[in-house]
This record gives structure tokens, sequence and C-alpha cells, in this order.
């Protein structure tokens, strides 16, 4: 569970502050304010707390997801955690957004565990093709590509998807030409880097063997042609176009089960041990300052 509905818990108040705020009219205001600050002192506690736990440290997009959801007087009802997406809290759409993963389906995996469910990036791959339909693809490791808390920037999965002409959404048209693409900066660009989707079987990679199966993404690497040669070069050989370099680095394995997260970051329980804490305090608190007004 990435966020926490926060509710009134009001068995530490006294029933005579309970009805004197009634009898004053402000028992909503009273506890609907109690409940933001105790909601606000959750998500803090989930910062202090949780944050800390995640491999390699929170990005700034996770940070950010991190917000509540202040109660009102006619409601009483708050909330704590982790958004999907502008003033989202389910979990309601597979595109990604433009900083990646929305925090809630990320933070609420490892908060519960269980198999991962396909991604944007997952989803368009499988509709031009590039992979099965149940297949997953998931960053290695070792490869350069990865930031410093292991992620992969969102900028490069638009270029994955451009590079292997998988960009399926509606209205775009940023998939890379075929071939050398134009001559000069585009050209340049797909040279410096580029990636493919490497196929074959259990033997190894096959270019050209009839049903291959995709194996992994690759990024080329290492050293271009040396060129100069072909037509009217006066040099043999075959002419140089595009510029590919010769090796490559595995980028994303592709498996067929689905990623799974163990549980591992106990978002709910600290949320609620911090709210009922607080809570009781900032009832009374509020009620205090409500009675003063009235001597």
């Amino acid at each position: 569970m990435a966020s926490v509905v926060l509710e009134p818990d009001l068995s530490e108040i006294s029933q005579l502050q309970q009805n004197l705020a009634r009898f004053m009219g402000q028992f909503e205001w009273i506890t609907a304010r109690a409940m933001t600050t105790a909601a606000k002192a959750s998500r803090d506690a989930i910062r202090r707390e949780i944050l800390p736990m995640v491999d390699g440290g929170a990005t700034r997009w996770t940070r950010q997801g991190l917000i509540v959801q202040f109660a009102k007087p006619d409601t009483l009802r708050a909330q704590a955690g982790f958004q999907y997406g502008e003033g989202r809290w389910e979990d309601g759409a597979f595109a990604r957004k433009a900083g990646g993963v929305p925090a809630g389906r990320y933070m609420g995996l490892n908060a519960a565990g269980g198999d991962r469910r396909p991604k944007g990036f997952e989803i368009q791959l499988r509709r031009a093709g590039a992979i099965d339909r149940g297949d997953f693809v998931v960053p290695r490791s070792s490869w350069r590509g990865l930031d410093g808390a292991g992620n992969v920037k969102g900028g490069t999965y638009k270029q994955i998807l451009s590079r292997l002409r998988a960009n399926t959404t509606e209205g775009s048209d940023q998939n890379a030409t075929r071939g050398s693409g134009s001559r000069g900066r585009s050209g340049r660009r797909r040279a410096a880097t580029d990636y493919f989707m490497a196929r074959g079987d259990d033997a190894g990679i096959s270019r050209w063997q009839i049903s291959t199966n995709p194996l992994f993404i690759a990024e080329r690497a290492g050293a271009g042609p040396k060129g100069g040669t072909g037509k009217g070069s006066g040099k043999p050989g075959r002419p140089q176009t595009i510029g590919y370099k010769r090796g490559f680095e595995p980028a994303f394995s592709v498996v067929d089960d689905a990623p799974n997260y163990e549980r591992k970051f106990p978002i709910q329980s600290v949320a609620m041990r911090e709210y009922q804490r607080v809570f009781p305090q900032a009832w009374r608190a509020g009620f205090e300052r409500e009675a003063a007004r009235r001597r």
C-alpha cells in the first residue's frame, strides 16, 4: 500500500470534551485540523524512516510523490503517502510520465510485495512486436546507462523506443528513420547512441535464423568504422554509411516472468503509528484554543 487512509480516532478524547466541542459547533473543524496535523506527521515519518530504505536513495521523483491529502470538516478523511499522478491516489493508467514510473506504483509494490505490472515502455515494445505479449524487460545492473540510483531516465526510454521503431503512442512520429536517416546531424546522433534488439536462441544471437526470440536490448558500443572505403576512395571494402559502432553492451534483459518485489517498506505501520501518536495531542490543543476564544 503506497498511501494510508486516515480517519478520526477519538478513543483518547474524553466524551465531555467531544460534547463541549459539538456544543460550540466546532467539533468537525477541530477534528479536521487535528487529522491534517497528524497526517503531516505521518508523511514526515515516512520520509524519515521509509525513504532511506530505497536502494540507491530515493529519487527526486519519489520524494515529490510523497504528499498529504488534508481532511475537511464535511468528510473527516485524510491521507498520507505516495501519489500516482496529479491528484491521483490510485493507479489507473499504464502510461509513463516524463519523470518515470509513478512513485505510488513503485512504493506500493515494495510495501505490499508481489508481481510488477507492465510499464508503459514494455507495453509499447509489445505493441510494436519487439517483445512477445507476456515479456518484460529488466535493466542490467552492469549497464552504464543507469544513473547513480540504479534507475533509467525517461529520456533514455524514449530514445530506445525511437531506435527500435517501437514508439506506438497515438499521433507520435518519433521513431528513427530506417537506414542511415537524413544526412548530417540525425545520422551522427544515431551513430553516437544507438540500440537494437538482439534476437536468437539458447545457442546465441542469430540475426537471420527463423523464429528467433528476443534476448536483450543492446546499446552499440566500442569503436566506429574507419571509413574511407568503397567507390571513389581508391580503397577496397564496403562503403561507410551511418557509421554504427562495431561492439555492443547488453542494456535490458528480456524475461517472460513478471519481476517480483519482496515486501520491505512498512509504510502502513509507520504512518499509523505516528498518526495515532499525534492526533489526540493535536485534537486537545485545538479544543483548548476554541475554548479559550469563548472565555
